[in-house]
């Protein structure tokens, strides 16, 4: 491991998502939501991409 890859786990914070469905305020990694990587709503089960917010 160098020490970029122990920035970059410093860096990637959880930030707070809310279900554009259910309103249920969730939090997934900073990464995800830079890659625009689908999210399951741990509450009603919907797939939302984080941009859809």
């Amino acid at each position: 491991m160098t020490i970029f890859d122990d920035l970059r786990m410093y860096m990637d914070k959880p930030v707070k998502v809310n279900c554009p469905h259910c309103t249920h305020v969730m939090e997934q990694r900073s990464s995800k939501i830079r890659k625009n990587i689908t999210c399951i709503c741990p509450k009603c089960g919907h797939f939302f991409l984080p941009e859809e917010r």
